[in-house]
């Protein structure tokens, strides 16, 4: 009876044990879960994502980038993405904890090759934008353009030949259309018939949008910015805007790239729009800001060989 008893706590401790693991492991799953699901609504916690994710460590550092990405071989990763996540969905969703974000769209398919700043950033579905509190303007636009790519017909100016796109017009102005002369020239036109082009050949482009902001100088050595006023604001006009694209390949016998545009801000433009190509470090040093400075493991190839070398 005695040696009974003592199997019984033996296999009472071993079932606490395996019990106590078990819910750990299963608590780690959940953190990460839950992690990933605002990683993918909340750019600021995708910009810290590696500061958090020690936090989750209970047992074993996992592979979070990869099992964030879905890019997992092993057996353990698949399981992982055809069992365990889909049962966390059907949870939440089964006790409502799942609430509806302000985009409908995945947050990763627009920051997969990482965002230039963080500052005052604003997330819509079909792009993110940060706000440039010293200009009152947007301060970069990114999105990511596939092979369905359509562009609007005309804007409210009946420029319906130029077919302009809302997003680069209206989010970058803020809706002072006149401030943004460049994007009613023909070589903006060429340009965004480009990307068009790049998108429907390779299936995936990423674009970044922005100002930039050059004094000018005058005869008597002085130098000076523009400003126009709008709605009785005064704001500054933008000197040039760029573009950086990051063309994505999805045929197995293309290599992706990465180019640079600028284009100073006038309709008056002339030339080629390969005249108009510039170094992505030259776009970085006059705005400030950093391109692909969080690259996803096994994205774009050779991204920093071209960089230095786009002329």
């Amino acid at each position: 009876m005695d040696e009974w008893r003592g199997h019984q706590w033996v296999l009472c401790a071993l079932a606490g044990i395996i019990g106590f693991v078990c819910g750990a492991l299963v608590q780690q799953e959940a953190s990460i879960w839950l992690l990933f699901q605002h990683i993918r609504r909340d750019p600021y916690v995708y910009h810290h994502r590696h500061k958090l994710y020690p936090m989750l460590c209970t047992f074993r550092k996992p592979d979070f980038e990869t099992r964030l990405w879905k890019d997992s071989t092993s057996l353990a990763g698949k399981l992982r993405e055809l069992i365990v996540s889909p049962m966390f969905d059907f949870v939440s969703a089964a006790l409502m904890l799942k609430t509806d974000s302000v985009t409908s769209t995945d947050l990763l398919d627009l920051v997969k090759y990482g965002l230039p700043s963080i500052e005052n950033l604003y997330v819509h579905k079909d792009y993110i934008v940060a706000q440039d509190m010293c200009t009152n303007a947007p301060k970069w636009i990114c999105e990511h353009i596939r092979g369905d790519y359509k562009k609007i017909g005309s804007d409210e100016g009946g420029y319906s030949t130029l077919n302009l796109r809302y997003n680069d017009v209206y989010v970058l102005s803020c809706g002072a259309t006149k401030i943004c002369k460049a994007f009613k020239g023909r070589l903006w036109n060429d340009l965004e018939k480009y990307v068009s082009t790049k998108a429907q050949e390779f299936g995936s482009v990423y674009t970044y949008t922005g100002p930039i902001y050059m004094p000018s100088c005058h005869e008597n050595g002085k130098w000076s910015m523009k400003y126009e006023v709008f709605d009785w604001t005064p704001m500054p006009v933008p000197s040039h805007y760029f573009k950086v694209l990051i063309v994505e390949s999805r045929v197995p016998v293309l290599y992706s790239f990465v180019e640079g545009y600028i284009i100073k801000n006038s309709r008056l433009v002339g030339g080629k729009l390969s005249d108009h190509r510039a170094k992505i470090d030259d776009i970085e040093r006059f705005t400030g800001l950093q391109f692909n400075n969080e690259k996803k493991q096994g994205g774009l190839k050779m991204f920093e060989l071209l960089k230095s070398k786009i002329y």
